[in-house]
């Protein structure tokens, strides 16, 4: 019986080609585009959840910053119970290492660590013992890609390698490989190396102060109450030195905010957005975004099935009363119809399943991290796709399942019954909300897009062409920074050079001035260290003021942005200023125009330059023609005066890494949006197809009567047109306010204009005309006669 069932299954699918490959492909897009989105929020909400023991694992921060001092890991490892091992890290962006005879590499993933890393976090091991990797000051870890880069395929225990960065320079010795770390982590390096003995002494003398690195901490078990626990040690000295005129529960609810904020390490990158941290942070909204866009585009697929399918429907009328006529139970029917849609929802999930991992090579390939995984990994996912299959197969096969073996097989075979015409406004109703969801995801990707145009092409308030940053955060230059820089400034190419201390871009570092006299009033900003060459180097704009002047200016000059100046109020050229740690006395010189040193969520806080001769990076302003001969030409000139590799990048590719997160976003909606639309067209195409099967005689009657090609097809088009216009203007308010909600997570974003909602609706509606007259135009240039004759 079974065998008879599928012999007659594949007869009719073969019969219907058009309608089985809009049926198939529309439903394995649907599927595999919902298994890519899976993935990806899969990874991202699975972050360092790979760690052993993760629920255990907390990070401890500031409350406005990702950093916490030695001093604060020491203090919480001594006061509270449980607390099984601590680490304290501290990322830096370029070490140069040394191995072998000759061999040198420039890493930007280099960490230092305290001694306990291995106790916080279990990393798979490729040689070494975890238990003795990290015992000796001398320890580094490598990971198999960097072994693999430095060593081949040799084991590289015991090989020494220099390590230089702006923390010291020192020799270590090779302890462990480790296997090169996952994607979806927040702590992800290259190499790991024990904090240089002197400078972690260093670190723990300065105390509270000295907030370097990241401190995490692992519990003996997980503890709920471990932030309230956490609040009353780091309270208690800070309430010792008060009068002690309130009890101290008072005083810990009044202080909440200023103590240390502790994380589950699976929470950070989701549900921390604070400055310096470790690694660009995830953003929930794109993931419920991503989500949504999942189950519509499933949604979209399984209507487009349902709706072709209960529309097939009626051409087999005629079928079931032959197949009743001959003797056909209606329980044999109902199983044939049934087993015909589960067999071809089933089919489109294992070709899904191939579509996506064929996506998933593609996309890794591109850069896309988050897909450099494999299907099989994700047994949950494909599980959900086959019973959303195995649903989509029999509710669309319900209907001709019972309603159709439900007729009596004489009206059927007189033709006096007509099958689908109750359902019209139903199959109608369902592509206009086809249409609703993919119009809005067709309008939200404009307004991403051109947010991300609005973050490269707006005035950032300097000018990032042309600009070289080499590093000297190692001392690389030595004694010879003038000479390099005199000679430099003699290459034609080059039209200007300063040197600073931080980069331009990114969180920078927080100081605090405090106002000499008057009300002593304390102000928090953000600084770095550059000299007078900076402004103009930078193509900063000084709008109050003057810039830095060497002949008149000692390092008591400072200069302030806008934002800062607003927050002085007037009268601050009188004023002095002082950050604690000497007797200097602070004066501003000018005031530069607001510049933007991070991605457009932020806005732009108060920030100072100190005048200094700070030297950790070079900052060259060369012309914009033959930049590689100009590279060749400062790598010879450095190499006069440092054995180290050159280490530069340049400065407007650094700038545009900031926009990472919305480049990512409006790729990955575009090409979700693009697949939304092309299951929608599938199902419009399938829909119209059926149309001209049902008015195939009613054409034929009108070409009789006299009707042009012209009038048949604008006849065809109307409707459809009607359709995905109210479709459209029922989208308008849903994009609106998902576009609206977006936005608010911006600080500076392009304004809400109506060009890309009228741009999407004619796009749409010409699309619209194009696919009905490209279908149509076969059955409207006709001949009649044989179209009634067949009738």
């Amino acid at each position: 019986m079974f065998k008879n069932h599928l012999i007659s299954i594949l007869r009719n699918l073969k019969r219907s080609k058009g309608y089985t490959v809009i049926n198939i492909s529309g439903l394995a897009i649907g599927f595999a585009t919902a298994i890519l989105i899976g993935i990806y929020v899969s990874q991202e909400f699975s972050y360092d959840k790979h760690i052993k023991d993760y629920e255990r694992v907390y990070r401890l921060s500031n409350r406005n910053f990702a950093f916490a001092s030695i001093t604060h890991m020491n203090m919480l490892q001594e006061n509270v119970a449980g607390v099984e091992a601590t680490v304290n890290i501290m990322p830096h962006t370029s070490g140069t290492i040394k191995y072998g005879q000759s061999g040198s590499i420039i890493e930007p993933s280099v960490f230092y660590s305290t001694q306990e890393y291995l106790k916080v976090f279990d990393i798979p091991f490729v040689y070494g013992n975890p238990e003795t990797a990290f015992d000796k000051p001398s320890s580094i870890l490598i990971t198999k890609s960097m072994s693999k880069k430095m060593f081949g395929d040799k084991n590289p225990l015991g090989e020494s390698v220099s390590l230089s960065t702006l923390v010291s320079n020192d020799v270590y010795e090779v302890s462990g490989v480790v296997q090169d770390l996952p994607s979806n982590t927040h702590l992800r390096f290259e190499v790991l190396a024990r904090y240089p003995v002197s400078y972690e002494k260093m670190l723990k003398e300065q105390g509270f102060n000295s907030t370097v690195g990241y401190t995490y901490f692992k519990l003996e078990k997980p503890m709920d109450n471990i932030q309230n626990l956490s609040d009353r040690v780091f309270a208690k000295p800070q309430y010792d030195m008060t009068d002690k005129s309130q009890d101290f529960e008072t005083y810990l609810a009044s202080y909440k905010l200023r103590l240390p904020m502790i994380m589950n390490i699976a929470d950070v990158h989701l549900k921390s957005n604070i400055q310096f941290e470790a690694s660009p942070p995830g953003n929930r909204q794109y993931l419920i975004v991503f989500i949504g866009i999942a189950v519509f585009i499933i949604i979209l697929a399984g209507i487009n099935y349902v709706n072709l399918s209960t529309a097939q429907a009626s051409k087999r009328a005629k079928e079931v009363g032959v197949r009743k006529v001959l003797g056909s139970q209606k329980k044999d029917l109902i199983t044939r119809f049934i087993l015909e849609s589960f067999l071809l929802t089933f089919g489109a999930a294992l070709l899904a399943m191939g579509l996506a991992e064929v996506a998933l090579k593609v996309m890794g390939g591109f850069g896309f991290e988050n897909f450099n995984v494999n299907v099989l990994d994700y047994p949950f996912l494909l599980s959900l796709v086959m019973l959303t299959a195995i649903m989509t197969g029999v509710l669309s096969g319900v209907y001709p399942a019972f309603i159709l073996t439900s007729f009596k097989a004489s009206v059927v075979l007189k033709g006096n019954h007509k099958v689908g015409s109750s359902s019209k406004t139903f199959r109608n109703g369902l592509v206009v909300f086809q249409f609703v969801v993919s119009l809005s995801l067709a309008t939200f990707s404009i307004f991403v897009y051109q947010q991300l145009n609005y973050g490269l092409t707006k005035d950032l308030g300097f000018d990032k062409e042309g600009v070289i940053v080499l590093d000297n955060s190692k001392g690389q230059l030595g004694e010879n920074v003038d000479p390099f820089k005199n000679e430099l400034l003699q290459l034609p190419e080059i039209t200007n050079v300063s040197s600073s201390a931080f980069s331009m871009i990114g969180n920078l570092v927080l100081t605090g001035l405090t106002e000499v006299g008057g009300n002593g009033d304390y102000h928090r900003a953000q600084y770095k260290y550059a000299d007078s060459d900076f402004v103009p180097t930078m193509g900063l704009n000084v709008i109050d003021g003057r810039n830095f002047n060497d002949a008149i200016d000692g390092y008591e000059a400072i200069l302030i942005n806008e934002s800062f100046a607003e927050v002085l109020g007037d009268g601050f050229y009188e004023k002095r200023f002082t950050t604690g740690n000497g007797d200097e006395k602070y004066k501003i010189v000018g005031v530069v125009e607001d510049f933007h040193y991070a991605d457009f969520s932020v806005p732009i806080a108060p920030t100072l330059f100190f005048k200094g001769d700070e030297h950790r990076q070079f900052n060259i302003k060369i012309r914009l023609d033959e930049i590689d001969e100009t590279i060749s030409k400062i790598d010879a000139l450095y190499a006069g005066f440092s054995d180290e590799p050159l280490d530069y990048y340049f400065f407007d590719q650094k700038f545009h890494q900031l926009f990472q997160a919305e480049k990512r976003m409006s790729r990955i909606i575009s090409i979700f949006t693009g697949l939304s639309l092309f299951v929608a067209f599938l199902g419009l195409i399938g829909l119209i197809s059926y149309k001209l099967d049902q008015r195939t005689k009613e054409i034929g009657i009108r070409k009789v009567l006299g009707a042009s090609i012209g009038q048949i097809l604008s006849m065809l088009s109307k409707e459809m047109v009607w359709l995905i216009g109210l479709s459209f203007l029922i989208s308008i308010p849903l994009a609106y306010y998902g576009v609206q909600t977006w936005m608010n997570d911006f600080a500076y974003h392009v304004s809400l204009s109506a060009k890309p909602f009228i741009t999407i609706g004619l796009l749409t509606i010409l699309l619209v005309i194009l696919v009905v007259f490209a279908r149509s135009m076969k059955t409207a240039t006709s001949n009649p006669t044989q179209v009634l004759r067949n009738e």
